[in-house]
């Protein structure tokens, strides 16, 4: 892709060298950090509060805790930080070369994010913290750098949206209608295409000659709808540079996740049949996700190759 962010600038040597060279072009880098850290630990010592458990707790732990439940469908949060780092590389020339003087007004916005965080804390709702906490970050770059820096750093600072958890109880009332729609989908193909018998039990529920199928909340497919959705996000930020495509892209993610995970739906109540039990289709409900969602990426791909555009031409 023609339009990739790159970075030819700064030493040649190794990534230690690179990340050394950029390091001293930070002015008053340690102050930042120092700010930043002060920032963590407030979300580390009062990150969110439980009136049940009677106790205050780190904003940290409950993200992981959240991230590490497969009730939640969140567990690429664990990614996301690392994900926002690889782009403030990529962009590390930018970053940069918008340095100026502190700007001032972001004391104003640290303030809205700090006041954000006591909303959070107050009606103890962590994930209002979460995006507090992310903003609060985002808006030292400016304080320290300047308000082109707070312009350039936004794109991957805004990554760290993806992180807040978003499946189990909290999406409920998403997850539902894209529940009925995987599974009556489901049900068509099985029993109009393929001519496989299945009847629909209750509000979610497909079943077969040979086992059934609860579509939960956890099979709604809202995780790999943000997954994909921050996969397609990222690509065509860096790929294109027209709004429509970056559009296109974006937008392509809702229509993929719903029949990729319709045909995972079908294809374990069809395994189930074919094979004549239960204990195919629960193979492929434990292995086959890899595949669909291997063919979202693989259709991103091909959109992005679609998409492309023409090389920028330089004037001598």
């Amino acid at each position: 892709m023609q339009a990739i962010e790159q970075d030819n600038a700064g030493p040649s040597g190794n990534f230690g060298q690179e990340l050394q060279y950029y390091w001293k072009k930070l002015p008053d880098g340690t102050v930042f950090l120092g700010l930043l850290a002060a920032w963590c630990l407030l979300f580390y010592y009062f990150g969110w509060t439980s009136a049940q458990a009677g106790r205050n707790d780190s904003i940290f732990s409950w993200m992981w805790g959240k991230w590490s439940d497969p009730a939640n469908d969140s567990s690429h949060g664990k990614v996301i930080p690392l994900v926002v780092l690889g782009l403030l590389w990529v962009r590390r020339q930018r970053l940069v070369s918008s340095i100026s003087a502190a700007w001032w007004p972001g004391l104003a916005g640290l303030a809205l994010a700090l006041a954000l965080h006591v909303l959070g804390f107050v009606v103890q709702q962590p994930r209002i913290s979460m995006v507090a906490f992310f903003s609060g970050a985002w808006i030292l770059t400016g304080l320290m750098w300047g308000r082109e820096t707070l312009k350039a750093s936004f794109f991957p600072f805004f990554i760290f949206a993806f992180c807040v958890p978003m499946g189990g109880t909290f999406a409920q009332g998403l997850t539902l209608p894209l529940r009925h729609f995987a599974r009556d989908g489901a049900a068509f193909i099985l029993r109009d295409v393929l001519q496989v018998p299945v009847q629909l039990l209750g509000s979610t529920k497909l079943a077969g000659e040979y086992g059934s199928f609860d579509v939960a909340a956890e099979c709604s497919g809202i995780r790999s709808f943000i997954a994909l959705l921050a996969i397609t996000t990222i690509f065509s930020v860096l790929t294109m540079r027209t709004t429509w495509r970056r559009g296109v892209m974006i937008l392509s993610t809702i229509p993929l996740a719903l029949i990729c995970n319709m045909i995972r739906i079908t294809t374990i109540l069809f395994a189930a049949n074919a094979f004549k039990t239960a204990a195919a289709g629960k193979f492929v409900d434990d292995y086959f996700g890899y595949v669909t969602y291997g063919v979202a990426i693989g259709v991103v791909l091909l959109l992005g190759r679609w998409l492309k555009e023409k090389p920028l031409v330089v004037s001598p």
